[in-house]
């Protein structure tokens, strides 16, 4: 790896995604995505970021034993999610740059938006079977198109008025399957390189030293205070890239 500007930034930006993800168990896509994509091409960003991705979502799923009881009952939002990344990648692959960077910075925007407006709707028993499987497609595509599946998966769940453990469990359960599910997408459609691929593993060196710093300060920090600053700084990513794509 050249140690030249770029490499230091963008090491800077993963080690505070995944410091977040540490922190929080949330966000890694969401800022290391758009972070990445300002200083390289996108669909590199996207691909490198796959694996780490994994790493420390599985890291969280063995927490509390083996999510038998999340499949069974995601079972048709897991299934559609896998048919919503192979059809996002094809447009990852297919879109110009300037689309996808516009459509991440919009889903940056969104999900601030939503936690600023804070959103509170419930979903019933009754119909969770027949938003679940739609749920799962349009995550899929937006995980595959863009990285970012947290948003609107997020959201779904947090409308499943979930425990909070059993939360973390699911969204990481269900992360996990899109994942794995877009490492073979990329890797379908040639976007994982022999170069791509060792970038991939350097990176993920970087990332789980972030984790781990995160996951040691978890109770140090001032959860409401984080967030607002994080809101704010994710706010500022999703309006320059948006104002990038658009020149």
């Amino acid at each position: 790896m050249t140690f030249d500007r770029t490499t230091i930034f963008v090491a800077l930006a993963l080690l505070l995604a995944a410091f977040v993800k540490g922190t929080t168990g949330l966000g890694f896509p969401m800022i290391a995505t758009p972070m990445v994509a300002m200083l390289l091409d996108i669909r590199t960003a996207i691909t490198i970021l796959v694996i780490p991705n994994i790493l420390m979502d599985f890291a969280q799923i063995l927490r509390g034993g083996f999510p038998s009881a999340v499949l069974r009952r995601f079972a048709w939002l897991l299934v559609l999610s896998v048919v919503g990344v192979f059809l996002g990648t094809k447009l990852l692959v297919m879109l110009p740059i300037w689309i996808l960077n516009f459509t991440l910075g919009i889903m940056v925007l969104m999900f601030v938006s939503s936690q600023w407006i804070r959103f509170d709707f419930t979903i019933s028993t009754n119909r969770e079977q027949i938003v679940s499987p739609v749920v799962g497609l349009a995550a899929g595509f937006l995980n595959g198109m863009t990285n970012v599946a947290g948003p609107p998966l997020a959201m779904y769940l947090y409308s499943l008025k979930l425990p909070k453990l059993e939360f973390i469990k699911s969204i990481a359960t269900i992360f996990v399957v899109t994942k794995a599910s877009q490492l073979v997408a990329v890797s379908t459609w040639n976007l994982f390189t022999p170069q791509t691929l060792f970038l991939s593993l350097e990176v993920t060196v970087v990332v789980l030293l972030g984790f781990y710093a995160g996951l040691k300060t978890q109770d140090r920090i001032h959860q409401q205070t984080f967030n607002r600053w994080l809101l704010a700084f994710l706010f500022a990513t999703g309006i320059t890239l948006v104002i990038r794509s658009l020149r």
